[in-house]
C-alpha cells in the first residue's frame, strides 16, 4: 500500500479547485457540543490579541486520509470527515456573520475560496460533498443565502446544533467578552475579531494530509484507524465492511440507501435508543451474547469464516427495525385489533418500567409469531408474565438484572432456530421457569413498595404510580369498556403544611379525574369523600366508604403496606 502525507493548512486544502467526498462508508455527522466547543476553545486559545496586534500560533487538529493524490480534482474521505465538516460550518457561520455586518465582499470571499467551487464549465460545486444530509447540509448550512428549515434526522440536528453554537460563540459580545476587550465594542472592532478567527482557522490550523490511491485501500485504513474503538462504534466498523462487500451502485447504492433507511427507521421514535442499542440487542437475539465492545469482535471472525452474508445481514437488520421500533416505542396504531391490545399495554409498561433487557427476546417472540409457531393468545400470555415479572423485579424492587439478559438471549435464539409449535413451548416453559424463580418474595416486595412517592417537586415514580392505579382498577373491572385513561394523582391528605415524605406515599393517593381533582383540591379530607364518590373509579368510591377519621401518617402507612399486598396478591399475582 503507497501512502503519501504532506502538512497542509485549510486554505491549502480549500483553496484549490477540488471537492472532498464523504464516502459511503463514512459514519453520519455526531459530534457533540462538548466536541464543537472543545474545537472552538482550541482555536480561540490560540489567537492573542494586544491592542492592534493580532498573533496567531500554529494548532494540529490531526490527520486527514484520503483517496486520491495531491492532483485530484475529486477526492474522498477516509479519516477526518468529522473535523472537516465542522471546520466548513464555522466557515460558513462567519461568512453569515460578516453579511449581517454589512461586508458582503469578506463573506464572498469566505464562500467562494472555501466552501464553494466552479469547475472548468463554469458549474459550482460545493467542496465539501456529503450526500447523506441532503439537501439539508447544503442548503440550510453551506449555501450563502441559507433556506431555513427544520432537521429531520440525528445527523441534521447535530449538523445545525454545531452551527447554532458556533453562530452563539460569534456574537459580538461573546467574542468581546473572550478576548477582553470589553463588553462594548464598535463595529469596526468587530470586524477585526472576525477576521482574526477566521485567519486563525484557514491559515493556522494544519493537518496531516495522508493520501492512498485505491477506494479498495481506503477500507482498510479506515478499519485499522478504528478498530480499537477510538473514534467509530462497533456499528461503524461493521457497516464499513458490508459496503465494502456490497460495492455496486449502479442503478441505485442499494447498501447506502438500506443503511440510511435503518437509521430514520430507529430515529422516527422517541425512546427507542440508539442504533448501536438496536444492532447490539439484535445481535445477541441473533448470534451471541456478547457486550458491545465484542460485537465487532465476533462479526469479523464469522465474516472471514464466511458465516455472514453481507446482502442478508443487512436486509434483515432493515426488516426487523421496524419490529424493534414497535417493541420499544409502542404506539395503539401498531396494535390495532381489539385481541392485540394486551401485547401494547405490556410494551407499554415496560416503558414505564424503563428496561431493555427484554427487547431482545422480544424480537426473536414477535418472529415466531410471524412464522406461525406461536398463537396470538400464547403470545399474550408470555407478555403478561413478562409484565409481571419485571413489575415485581424491576419496577418496584429495583433487582440487579445479573443473568437475566443471558437468559434471555439463549431464549431468542433458541426462537430464532426453532422449527415447530413444541420446540417453541418448550423455550418459553424454560424460560418462564428461569424467570420465576428470581421473583422476590412479598416482604422484599412491600418494603419497597413503600418507598414509592409523588408529591411536587419529586415525580420520579408518578408515571409507575399512575400505572398501578390503572391496572389496580382494570382489574376490578367487569368489562374493558370503560379503560381507565389520563389518571390524575389525588393527595388525600393536601401537600401544603405537611410533611412531604408522609403524604407522597402510595397510600396518601387515590387515582381522579383532572376536574375531580381541582376540585378537591385542598379541602380537608371528610369534605372530599362526597367528591371521591363521584368518581367512576372504585379506588376512591371505596375509599369514601370506608374512610374512618382521623386520617394521618399511621393511617397513609397502613393502606401503602394493603395496597402492596393486594398488588403482590392479586393483580401482578405469577
Amino acid at each position: 500500500m503507497e501512502l503519501h502525507a504532506y502538512t497542509r493548512t485549510i486554505s491549502d486544502l480549500f483553496s484549490v479547485k477540488r471537492k472532498y467526498v464523504v464516502p459511503r462508508f463514512q459514519r453520519a455527522y455526531s459530534w457533540s457540543k462538548e466536541q464543537v466547543k472543545e474545537l472552538w476553545e482550541d482555536i480561540i486559545s490560540n489567537i492573542e490579541i494586544d491592542g492592534e496586534d493580532i498573533k496567531h500560533e500554529e494548532y494540529f487538529i490531526g490527520a486527514l486520509v484520503l483517496v486520491g493524490d495531491d492532483k485530484s480534482n475529486v477526492m474522498q474521505i477516509v479519516d477526518g470527515q468529522q473535523r472537516l465538516t465542522t471546520i466548513t460550518i464555522l466557515l460558513s457561520v462567519l461568512c453569515e456573520r460578516f453579511k449581517e455586518a454589512k461586508k458582503e465582499n469578506l463573506a464572498e470571499a469566505i464562500f467562494k475560496n472555501y466552501i464553494e467551487g466552479q469547475d472548468d464549465d463554469g458549474k459550482n460545486y460545493f467542496k465539501l460533498d456529503n450526500e447523506t444530509p441532503k439537501p439539508f447540509f447544503q442548503k440550510r448550512i453551506q449555501y450563502i443565502d441559507k433556506e431555513q428549515s427544520n432537521p429531520q434526522s440525528d445527523e441534521e440536528r447535530a449538523l445545525l446544533s454545531a452551527y447554532q453554537d458556533f453562530y452563539n460563540f460569534t456574537f459580538k459580545e461573546n467574542l468581546a467578552s473572550r478576548f477582553r476587550t470589553g463588553k462594548r465594542i464598535s463595529d469596526e472592532k468587530y470586524e477585526i475579531l472576525l477576521r482574526a478567527v477566521r485567519d486563525q482557522v484557514v491559515k493556522y490550523l494544519k493537518v496531516i494530509f495522508i493520501t492512498v490511491k485505491e477506494e479498495e485501500e481506503a477500507y482498510t485504513i479506515f478499519e485499522t484507524l478504528n478498530a480499537r474503538g477510538m473514534n467509530l462504534s462497533f456499528v461503524d466498523l461493521i457497516k464499513n465492511r458490508l459496503f465494502k462487500e456490497l460495492s455496486d451502485t449502479h442503478p441505485d447504492d442499494d447498501a447506502k440507501t438500506t443503511w440510511k433507511n435503518i437509521r430514520a427507521i430507529i430515529a422516527s421514535r422517541e425512546n427507542v435508543g440508539s442504533l448501536e442499542a438496536f444492532v447490539h440487542h439484535w445481535w445477541i437475539a441473533k448470534y451471541s451474547y456478547v457486550g458491545e465492545e465484542n460485537i465487532y469482535k465476533n462479526f469479523k471472525k464469522l465474516w472471514l469464516e464466511g458465516k455472514i452474508n453481507a446482502r442478508k445481514f443487512i436486509k434483515e437488520i432493515h426488516s426487523d427495525a421496524e419490529t424493534y421500533v414497535k417493541i420499544a416505542s409502542p404506539v395503539q396504531e401498531d396494535f390495532k385489533q381489539q385481541e392485540e391490545k394486551p401485547i401494547y399495554d405490556a410494551l407499554f409498561a415496560f416503558k414505564v418500567f424503563n428496561i431493555t433487557q427484554q427487547r431482545p427476546f422480544l424480537l426473536s417472540l414477535f418472529q415466531a409469531k410471524e412464522k406461525r409457531l406461536i398463537k396470538l393468545d400464547d403470545q399474550k400470555e408470555f407478555m403478561l408474565f413478562l409484565e409481571r415479572f419485571h413489575f415485581i423485579f424491576n419496577a418496584v424492587c429495583s433487582l440487579r438484572p445479573s443473568g437475566i439478559q443471558g437468559s434471555y438471549s439463549r431464549a431468542a435464539r433458541d426462537l430464532q432456530a426453532a422449527s415447530d409449535k413444541r420446540k417453541v413451548k418448550e423455550i418459553l416453559d424454560t424460560l418462564k421457569k428461569s424467570l420465576t424463580a428470581r421473583i422476590p418474595d412479598e416482604a422484599v416486595f412491600v418494603d419497597k413498595f413503600k418507598e414509592l412517592r409523588f408529591y411536587t417537586g419529586y415525580t420520579r415514580d408518578k408515571k409507575l404510580i399512575q400505572y398501578i392505579f390503572g391496572k389496580i382498577e382494570r382489574s376490578k373491572l367487569a368489562t374493558n369498556e370503560l379503560v381507565p385513561e389520563n389518571i390524575s394523582l389525588e393527595h388525600i391528605l393536601c401537600q401544603s403544611n405537611n410533611d412531604k415524605e408522609i403524604i407522597g406515599k402510595i397510600g396518601n393517593l387515590l387515582p381522579l379525574s383532572q376536574g375531580l381533582n381541582e376540585e378537591a383540591k385542598d379541602k380537608p379530607v371528610v369534605d372530599k369523600l362526597s367528591i371521591y364518590e363521584k368518581s367512576q373509579y372504585s379506588l376512591p368510591k371505596a375509599f369514601a366508604a370506608e374512610y374512618a377519621a382521623p386520617w394521618n401518617a399511621n393511617s397513609i402507612d397502613k393502606r401503602t403496606e394493603s395496597l402492596a399486598k393486594h398488588c403482590y396478591q392479586n393483580v401482578w399475582r405469577i
